[in-house]
Parts: C-alpha cells; sequence; structure tokens
C-alpha cells in the first residue's frame, strides 16, 4: 500500500493527477491502482454527502451553521480519501483489477478455442477475429 503522501489526494489535486499521468507513462498498474483508489474515494464521498442530505429534515435549528455544515463536509472528504487509501471497501482494487485485466476476454476465448483444436482436429473452428455481432450477415 502506497503511502498517502505519495499519491495524489484529492481529484482537486491538478499537480497531483500532472504527476499521475507522468505515472502511468512508466508503471500503467500502478496508476490504474492510484485511479480505483481516487474513484473509491470519490464513491464515499458521495455517499457522506447522500447522507448529510438525507439528514437535513432531521436537523435541529438549534444546532446548525453554515460553518458547522462547510467543516463536516471537508471532515468526510478527508475521510473518504483515507478511507479509499486502505482499500475499505474494496472498490478501488476491484476497478485496478477490471483496467489491467481488460484483456481477458480475448485470452479466455483463444484458449478455448485451444482446447477445442486437439479434440477436434478434423473440426475447423472460428477464430474470434473471424465471428461476426451481426448473425444476420453471410
Amino acid at each position: 500500500m502506497q503511502d498517502i503522501s505519495t499519491t495524489t489526494k484529492s481529484h482537486l489535486d491538478f499537480a497531483g493527477l500532472n504527476d499521475l499521468k507522468v505515472r502511468a507513462k512508466q508503471d500503467q498498474a500502478g496508476s490504474a491502482q492510484e485511479v480505483g483508489r481516487q474513484f473509491e474515494a470519490m464513491f464515499v464521498n458521495m455517499v457522506f454527502k447522500s447522507v448529510r442530505e438525507a439528514n437535513v429534515p432531521m436537523k435541529s435549528e438549534l444546532m446548525s451553521s453554515s460553518s458547522l455544515d462547510t467543516f463536516e463536509q471537508m471532515y468526510h472528504q478527508e475521510l473518504s480519501q483515507v478511507m479509499a487509501q486502505k482499500g475499505l471497501f474494496g472498490l478501488g482494487d476491484w476497478l485496478a483489477a477490471q483496467v489491467n485485466g481488460q484483456n481477458q476476454g480475448a485470452k479466455a476465448v483463444k484458449a478455448y478455442d485451444q482446447t477445442l483444436s486437439p479434440a477436434h482436429e478434423g473440426t475447423p473452428t472460428a477464430d474470434a477475429s473471424e465471428v461476426s455481432l451481426n448473425s444476420g450477415e453471410q
């Protein structure tokens, strides 16, 4: 796990996003992991925002103020960053795995074709590149 001081701290940190862009050219898997973490942080922050908005009708007028709302929003932004950095929900890891394994479908088709070939040597098999998406084409 990366230290939070070496990663982009917010999706609004433009210098950090620029550094991430440069790192993506060198280490695509690590950058995908960082993008996944940032997505998870944004998602968690949106959940917190929805909870805050849902609780507005239940707030007491005695304890509400715009400064308290601002502080609560800033706290939730930082909390979402820390939660995503620790990978509590696993959403960032899942997203990074999906991005890094995007060619798995083609590999699966190729492996399937290879398993059919020895068993059915005389039977012609269709290559994945030959299969048409339109079943109506001849």
